[in-house]
């Protein structure tokens, strides 16, 4: 009898949940902060690549 309560209760309890409404997924990790400096940092390093491209560029021509 307490077995079939207990089954009960489980059944009940689940059954009255929110499962049908979609959870808060969270976006953030514990290396969001790390993560986002190196993207960052990928910016300013592609930034600086052109930079020194376009100088190449200008010596060459500059030299020619």
């Amino acid at each position: 009898m307490k077995l079939l309560g207990l089954v009960i209760l489980c059944m009940f309890v689940v059954a009255c949940s929110d499962s049908d409404k979609p959870q808060k997924v969270e976006q953030d990790h514990i290396w969001k902060e790390q993560t986002d400096m190196i993207d960052k940092a990928k910016g300013v390093e592609q930034l600086l690549n052109d930079a020194a491209s376009q100088q190449r560029q200008l010596i060459d021509e500059k030299t020619q």
